[in-house]
């Protein structure tokens, strides 16, 4: 099995999906993360994964306060122009449009965030050509509400997987919120999602991702 087919694979882990920022003097560094997870519960710390030659590296490692903020659906659209085929300049009006803000901190942060927590780094261990970053959690923002936004199979959206009734309440509860989903969507790989309304699946909004 190649490289390509292994990476496949594990893409059927399901995870939730953050963004990551720090500031680097007048430069601001950021990147969307789904491979994060708690490292430790006292002291609180957070772990992630960053690539080797993220331009965001080098602050974090180097003591600079990071922010790492928990996505809902309604960041699907920053996701998609952060992780496709744009320009710096794109993904910085991306973030603007998001409603990024500035941290007393220094890095940016997103209000509508479902969480939001700013930490410093207290080791850094290169894996081949990642480096696994992990931060103290130094402190937290208000909780959101909202449905999470999920990455699995290399795309971006939001399932639950609920039968019956409950699949009935979830969906109306989704429409009341204004997160409306359109017929069944093609994934690109000989599947479809099931659209809003299916009795097994709710699938808000999907982006492919490489």
């Amino acid at each position: 099995m190649g490289a390509d087919s292994r990476y496949d694979a594990f893409s059927r882990y399901g995870s939730g999906v953050t963004f990551v920022s720090v500031r680097d003097d007048d430069e601001d560094g950021f990147f969307v993360a789904a491979s994060v997870l708690t490292a430790s519960v006292s002291p609180f710390t957070l772990a992630v994964s960053v690539g080797e030659r993220r331009d965001a590296l080098t602050p974090m490692t180097d003591g600079a306060t990071w922010s790492l903020s928990i996505l809902g659906v309604q960041h699907v659209e920053l996701v998609s122009r952060l992780t496709g085929r744009t320009s710096p300049g794109e993904r910085r009006e991306a973030v603007i449009a998001a409603g990024a803000r500035r941290s007393t901190e220094g890095p940016l942060w997103l209000p509508d965030a479902l969480a939001s927590f700013w930490c410093r780094t207290v080791s850094a261990t290169p894996v081949n050509d990642q480096v696994l970053v992990v931060g103290e959690v130094l402190r937290v923002g208000e909780i959101g509400d909202g449905a999470p936004l999920m990455r699995w199979g290399r795309r971006f959206g939001s399932v639950s997987a609920l039968p019956g009734e409950r699949a009935a309440s979830t969906c109306r509860r989704f429409r009341r919120s204004g997160h409306e989903a359109g017929p069944n969507r093609h994934n690109g790989r000989g599947r479809t999602w099931p659209a809003v309304g299916s009795p097994a699946v709710v699938w808000v909004q999907s982006v492919r991702t490489e």
